[in-house]
């Protein structure tokens, strides 16, 4: 399904019936990364999966911004659309800090975060260096063309976990890396890249809904910012995924549907409870 907005066409499905679930994926991936842990989900979810700007079959019009405002706003009017008022939201990697900036920027609209292997912003010595390291990758892509950078980014160490599900997976998270564009991935990289990100570290601790925060245990660098953020939000926990690196739910999708669904659990039992206060 298409939203036409100004300067986006914005690519989204939904699945299933029941209190929604909105899936954000992460860098290289589009929406469809998502369809074989929905298939491991139980049944009384409403999943709604976007492409986000720069990937898969969403396009941006020339010269508007891939950047976390820009994003934000592509999921207020989705939301809108589709008739939703507060939404679980889920997302990996570059999505989780989607996820985080729409959590302070726009909490009302949530029923609960989680994250896997995502952060809140880097520090601002750190940034810097990073935002010279993104603008690299960009440059590097369109001089080298997608599939160069899609060989390039499948080797990185961050993703060797991948490759214990053997190589026709690993053949098949590249086919859908291949599916995404240059530009797009150029203009996700300068505009959402961990350099571009501000920090929202500080706004977490006015985030009340319930989070947990997931990291692969072999993913260490994000196993510290996991115990961070949940040390951050007032209602915020984390889980450490044994025997998994950054791409938790696609390295263990059984392992991580368990987490998913006690995770929702969770914060429904939590909605109920409130809601039931507020009737007393």
């Amino acid at each position: 399904m298409i939203l036409e907005r100004e300067d986006v066409r914005l690519s989204y499905f939904v699945a299933g019936d029941g209190a929604p679930v909105t899936l954000l994926h992460g860098f290289t991936q589009a929406g469809r990364s998502w369809r074989e842990l929905i298939a491991k989900m139980p049944p009384g979810w409403k999943w709604i999966v976007p492409d986000l700007r720069g990937h898969g079959e969403t396009q941006v019009r020339h010269e508007a911004p891939c950047s976390m405002d820009a994003c934000t706003q592509d999921l207020i009017e989705l939301w809108d659309e589709l008739g939703v008022e507060r939404t679980h939201l889920v997302g990996y990697s570059m999505g989780g800090r989607l996820a985080l900036h729409v959590a302070a920027r726009r909490p009302e609209r949530l029923l609960s975060v989680l994250t896997v292997g995502a952060h809140a912003g880097l520090d601002e010595d750190a940034r810097e260096g990073r935002r010279r390291g993104d603008e690299a990758l960009a440059a590097r892509i369109e001089k080298d063309g997608l599939e160069s950078f899609v060989n390039y980014w499948g080797s990185l160490p961050l993703f060797a976990g991948l490759e214990r599900r053997g190589p026709s997976y690993v053949a098949q998270v590249r086919a859908e890396r291949l599916q995404n564009h240059v530009a797009g991935l150029a203009c996700s990289l300068r505009g959402m890249g961990a350099g571009a990100m501000r920090p929202v570290w500080e706004q977490l601790a006015q985030v009340t809904v319930p989070c947990t925060f997931v990291a692969g245990q072999l993913d260490h660098g994000y196993v510290a910012s996991a115990r961070r953020l949940a040390s951050t939000a007032p209602n915020g926990r984390y889980e450490i995924v044994p025997r998994a690196g950054h791409a938790v739910h696609q390295e263990r999708p059984d392992a991580f549907a368990r987490v998913l669904a006690s995770h929702l659990a969770m914060a429904r039992a939590v909605g109920a409870s409130a809601s039931s206060s507020t009737l007393e």
